[in-house]
């Protein structure tokens, strides 16, 4: 895929792109990121009409000219759920936050992220129209202040679909209405042993979304973002559409060249290898919830002992035990 601008005009830049299909497109970017022009005779006007790889194709070209006027120009063409250069400053802001600052701003995430856990209150509830186990998405913005330290975050908002099948979105109360956003997490419901745990998740979902802006402009990411796991969300929608243009980067388990799953639940090697093999095997993984996790999960809040803690404490009793000596005597 090659891209180059052609012209800069009033409020943009016109970009000749040539896709993967060598199907040249002439997109108009706007310095605010809009794409206010889009033409090419490669594939049908209408989405409706174009074929799942067609419409990534399509999709991919746009991401690639904003992302070609982000390198060449000054401009950050970027919107919000995709805005390479302030995704990965909230990623090293959030990672630098003590287990106290982190609380105290994504306490309210982490109940919303455990919200099908019988002892969690969730702070937004469920629409009563969206039945359990069906798509629903938690979205929270994050907001940098003039030294890329995490200023503040916004209430929780809601997407998920309705009885039609189109995405819906509730949104509640933002700290900076007039002000757009730095980076947008877009979780799901998940089982999250601790809130440190839920930390490193949060910078791992982002490392995700990161990787995303890469492939959906037809880049391979550097290393450090070449993981796999959820990200954005529209990515996620090409991934599960199966184009053949993408791998599955969103599947824990996926079996992806140079990807790997890093994200470990807190539990180590274990984590992983327990969430990778549980899905491919067809059960359900350990990442997610299920009436055994309700009976005995005990996420871990406020210094009381939790599944995770519990789990360990065993894993220590059963190490020691093998190194005591035996006892001979009779």
């Amino acid at each position: 895929m090659k891209a180059e601008i052609k012209k800069e005009t009033d409020d943009g830049f016109g970009l000749l792109v040539i896709d993967n299909n060598n199907v040249e497109h002439k997109i108009g970017v706007c310095y605010d990121g809009e794409i206010d022009g889009h033409l090419q005779d490669g594939y049908p006007d209408e989405a409706t009409k174009r074929t799942i790889d067609e419409n990534a194709h399509v999709d991919q070209a746009r991401r690639r000219a904003r992302y070609h006027v982000y390198q060449e120009t000054e401009y950050n063409p970027f919107p919000v759920e995709s805005n390479l250069p302030r995704i990965k400053r909230v990623k090293e802001g959030i990672d630098e936050l003590s287990p106290e600052e982190f609380e105290s701003y994504f306490a309210d995430a982490y109940d919303q992220v455990l919200s099908l856990h019988p002892t969690v209150k969730p702070p937004v509830s469920r629409p009563a129209s969206v039945p359990p186990g069906n798509y629903i998405l938690y979205l929270i913005d994050v907001y940098l202040n003039e030294n890329d330290e995490i200023e503040a975050v916004s209430d929780i908002h809601l997407q998920y679909l309705d009885k039609n099948g189109s995405k819906v979105q509730d949104w509640n109360n933002d700290p900076f209405p007039d002000r757009n956003a730095d980076a947008r997490l877009q979780l799901f419901s998940k089982y999250i042993p601790s809130i440190e745990v839920f930390q490193e998740f949060v910078v791992y979902h982002l490392r995700c979304q990161i990787r995303d802006v890469y492939i959906g402009a037809g880049l391979e990411p550097p290393e450090e973002y070449r993981v796999l796991g959820r990200g954005q969300d529209k990515m996620t929608g090409r991934y599960y559409e199966g184009a053949s243009i993408y791998d599955d980067y969103h599947l824990e388990e996926a079996d992806i060249p140079g990807y790997e799953l890093e994200f470990d639940y807190g539990f180590g090697e274990f984590g992983k290898q327990s969430v990778i093999n549980a899905k491919r095997s067809g059960l359900k993984a350990a990442s997610e919830f299920s009436e055994l996790d309700q009976i005995m999960a005990n996420p871990s809040r406020g210094g009381e002992k939790g599944l995770l803690e519990a789990i360990s404490e065993l894993l220590r009793e059963g190490a020691d035990a093998v190194d005591e000596p035996e006892d001979n005597d009779t």
